[in-house]
């Protein structure tokens, strides 16, 4: 989610590395991967986001406070999986 608003969302059994434009040409890099969601990189001043453990379990967030960007693990209603939404 980003200012509120879900852009998109994503499996977690599938290996992906997504560039998530915040805005101004500012950005953070989403990879998942083994099932797992980081944010691998991003042009933030205090890099936080980066710096913080992967997730895969639903209810597990990433958060940048300066790019107003949520990275969350939610339970798909119609299955088991696991999916990533920002």
């Amino acid at each position: 989610m980003q200012d509120g608003s879900r852009i998109a969302s994503y499996p977690l059994h599938e290996d992906l590395t997504e560039t998530i434009y915040c805005g101004d040409g500012n950005y953070n890099l989403l990879l998942i991967s083994n099932g797992e969601a980081s944010i691998s990189d991003a042009d933030c001043p205090d890099k936080l986001c980066v710096h913080q453990h992967s997730i895969s379990r639903t209810g597990e967030s990433i958060i940048c406070l300066p790019h107003k960007l949520v990275i969350q693990i939610e339970a798909e209603e119609e299955s088991e999986l696991d999916a990533v939404t920002y």
